[in-house]
């Protein structure tokens, strides 16, 4: 996914990708996760660049989150930490064929079980 699809016009800004992701991270936080708010924080971008971002590149990178037995983030994600993150899973998928099939797997398992964290995210945005 390049920056340019980001945004609806092709208008778009590392600052705009990194606000996506945090925006999309808040559904990975211990605690409620606002869906009006996160829809809010979303307005602007394309629905297909705010899925592929969802699954492609935010859950693979705060998913451990949702699965640990005290999740240490329980507010929000620091956005430079989850840029940095996210940065180096492009890398190392961008380097590694089998990790480039590795995630292919995760993402579809990520697919499959934030389906419903999804969906809400569908129905925010609808409103």
């Amino acid at each position: 996914m390049t920056n340019s699809s980001l945004l609806m016009g092709g208008l778009s800004t590392r600052h705009d990708q990194v606000r996506l992701w945090a925006a999309l991270s808040d559904v990975f936080v211990d605690n409620a996760v606002d869906y009006a708010s996160v829809a809010r924080n979303l307005k602007g971008y394309e629905r297909s660049a705010i899925e592929t971002a969802f699954f492609v590149d935010v859950a693979p990178a705060c998913y451990s989150n949702m699965q640990a037995p005290i999740p240490p983030i329980w507010t929000a994600f620091d956005s430079a930490w989850l840029a940095e993150t996210i940065d180096c899973i492009h890398e190392a998928r961008g380097s590694s064929s089998l990790r480039r099939l590795r995630d292919r797997a995760f993402i579809a398992y990520l697919r499959n079980r934030l389906k419903p964290e999804w969906q809400c995210i569908e129905m925010a945005l609808d409103q």
